[in-house]
């Protein structure tokens, strides 16, 4: 259906008028979008190609994020879990990570099981192979599924069309292979939002091969990360980053092994971003002089 001219004439940041999700008003005629109704949530990314200042919406009015991927094949990749997982906590959005082919790395599973749970995300480990089906946790997520409206994001090739064959009768959704370097081809070209029987929507994206934020602040991306938010009042300064500062609580949780490498290093790449967009010197790898910020009181 088409959309009104006046909707692309209205200066927003993001790069489409429309989202998949959206609520919209038809005009007399009932045959084009006169009007989006506002929101009551989105996940957004940066544009690939704007730079910083705009934004692609890949879901509108959700209430769940499901992160998908799989452990092994193609192989499990943190700084992209870690970016939905920031995306869906800065729109206030419940969301749970799929961990999806636990058959081939049950080891690896559990591992990253426990990183994402010392982050206090829902975790739920899941295979859809005959005969080593996860009954219990597929059971859990078709119940969250019917219990909201939901987005399914991850690589290609991640499981996330075979997961709605495995958990919703009838939905038959087309599903690939991975070529012979381990990515996944795009099954699913499109976002399309289904209607599950028994209650729910869910909203089936194409795969995804990174994630990064838009226009969020260095000083509010701690917050996105609640295992090194958690260490900043044991910190010498009140405006700690938790990069390289003296006295920084979250580098020696980091060194006693309670915060995980591979989340403190997601939160150092999305915090040089954030920089970057606030100050240009560091694009250039120069780190802006914050100094030592203000001593907390003892």
């Amino acid at each position: 259906m088409p959309l009104a001219g006046k909707l692309f004439e209205q200066k927003t940041h993001e790069k489409r008028p429309l989202a998949v999700g959206d609520h919209v008003l038809l005009d007399v005629t009932g045959e084009a979008i006169d009007q989006v109704l506002p929101r009551s949530s989105q996940l957004h990314r940066r544009a690939a190609t704007e730079g910083e200042h705009q934004a692609q919406v890949l879901a509108a009015n959700i209430t769940q994020v499901l992160a998908v991927a799989s452990v092994k094949s193609p192989p499990f990749q943190p700084e992209l879990v870690d970016g939905l997982l920031a995306a869906a906590a800065r729109e206030r959005i419940a969301a749970t990570l799929v961990l999806t082919k636990v058959d081939l790395a049950k080891k690896a599973a559990d591992r990253w099981a426990e990183v994402y749970s010392q982050a206090n995300v829902r975790v739920l480990q899941t295979c859809t192979v005959e005969g080593k089906e996860t009954k219990e946790s597929l059971a859990e997520l078709a119940e969250l599924l019917q219990q909201n409206r939901s987005v399914l994001i991850g690589l290609s090739g991640a499981g996330k069309s075979t997961l709605l064959n495995s958990v919703v009768p009838g939905v038959e959704l087309r599903t690939g292979r991975l070529n012979h370097i381990q990515q996944g081809r795009h099954t699913t070209t499109h976002t399309e939002l289904l209607a599950l029987p028994g209650g729910g929507h869910v909203l089936d994206t194409p795969g995804v091969r990174n994630f990064h934020l838009f226009c969020t602040g260095s000083q509010e991306l701690q917050f996105l990360f609640p295992e090194i938010a958690a260490r900043l009042p044991e910190c010498g300064f009140r405006s700690c980053l938790h990069n390289g500062e003296q006295q920084c609580a979250a580098k020696a949780a980091l060194d006693a092994g309670d915060i995980p490498d591979t989340r403190y290093q997601s939160y150092l790449r999305m915090l040089h971003d954030a920089l970057e967009a606030e100050d240009p010197s560091v694009r250039a790898g120069r780190t802006p002089n914050r100094g030592g910020g203000r001593r907390r009181p003892r």
